[in-house]
């Protein structure tokens, strides 16, 4: 188990730090964090790369709602 920090993720992939954060908190990543450090296991994320993520969907009247319409 490799841990790399936020920053060296965040570059690699190409994305900012809250990125990475929001990622590993939705897949429930392994972190351990210090007031200096934060670092993630590198594994889970080389798993997370190759996951198709899910299209979202949006229902008929949050559509709506988002483009100003009443009903």
């Amino acid at each position: 188990m490799a841990m790399v920090s936020v920053g060296l993720l965040a570059e690699e992939m190409g994305m900012t730090k809250n990125d990475v954060r929001r990622i590993a908190r939705s897949e429930k990543l392994t972190r351990y964090k210090d007031a200096r450090v934060e670092l993630y296991n590198s594994e889970d994320f080389e798993k997370f790369g190759k996951e198709k993520m899910k299209k979202r969907v949006l229902s008929p009247e949050h559509k709506a709602a988002l483009q100003g319409k009443k009903k």
